[in-house]
């Protein structure tokens, strides 16, 4: 007697099912892959009726959370802001990784940034995290790169002869220095602002309003397009300074007459990966009304 038991073949439907979890897991494992690789591009358009006909048509490219990548992605990443053709470029903090800090990454970064097109630059919660030496080694290499570092400043941007006022504060504490710089300025114009932290979009608004700016234009990042999204969507998982299921996750917001861009971030934080959210920078053109 034949003791061995007769495997039985899988049934239609069983096969099916594995099928099914096969080509699921190849699409996950392809996501996961392109969540943090490519870098998508989001366009908007900033209209408003009191822009200076010399900035008409001025395109400004917001990067964010690089975290110093490196190697070959950044001449990928670089030769996608170039496509952009930019007239400005906004580098709104976290440019390294307090992580894994590397600090020749950082000054290649910007020294190709400024290849392309004037570059300013505020503190994310990175650099913030820096020591005072390495702190100084950044800021001695944007200064060399020729990347203007807003502090809690306001300088001019000029452009077929006229003017728009950019602001750039690394914290909420910097509102009182930017409230003085603010008292001898033409405000009939909006206002330009780049802010690592988009959880501070209602407190900024209101700064811009009572600095007596009619209406204000918010680059921000830090949120990394809340890490794990639904398609689709600006649904997000997490984001740091705000929690489970956060407000803003990337794109476009509003409070009255001002406006926050929110980008997703071109990079990861140490270990951190991301899933249905792909890295991206952000080009916005600005368009007299």
């Amino acid at each position: 007697m034949n003791s061995e038991k007769t495997k039985k073949p899988l049934s239609r439907r069983s096969k099916a099912h594995l099928i099914i979890l096969a080509v699921t897991i190849l699409l996950f494992i392809i996501e996961l892959v392109r969540s943090n690789s490519y870098i998508e591009v989001e366009s908007f358009e900033y209209k408003n009726d009191k822009l200076p006909q010399g900035f008409d048509g001025a395109r400004i490219v917001s990067v964010t959370d690089y975290h110093n990548h490196g190697g070959t992605y950044e001449d990928k990443l670089i030769e996608k802001i170039k496509a952009q053709k930019p007239d400005y470029i906004f580098l709104v903090g976290d440019i390294i990784d307090s992580t894994f800090t590397k600090l020749d990454v950082q000054k290649s970064f910007l020294e190709k940034c400024v290849g392309v097109a004037p570059c300013y630059l505020v503190f994310g919660n990175h650099e913030q995290r820096l020591s005072s030496e390495q702190k100084s080694e950044y800021l001695e290499n944007a200064k060399q790169a020729g990347v203007t570092v807003l502090d809690n400043e306001i300088v001019p941007l000029t452009r077929n002869g006229d003017t728009l006022y950019l602001v750039g504060t690394s914290s909420m504490g910097g509102f009182t220095d930017v409230e003085e710089q603010a008292k001898a300025l033409d405000k009939s114009a909006p206002l330009l602002w780049i802010h690592h932290y988009p959880e501070n979009f209602k407190e900024i608004s209101q700064e811009s309003q009572s600095l007596g700016f009619g209406s204000m234009l918010l680059f921000c990042g830090h949120a990394h397009g809340g890490l794990i999204r639904i398609p689709f969507t600006r649904i997000g998982a997490v984001a740091p300074g705000q929690g489970l299921l956060p407000e803003y996750t990337g794109g476009e917001y509003f409070e009255g007459d001002d406006e926050m861009l929110l980008s997703r971030g071109c990079g990861n934080s140490g270990v951190s990966r991301r899933l249905f959210d792909p890295f991206e920078i952000i080009v916005c053109e600005l368009k007299a009304g």
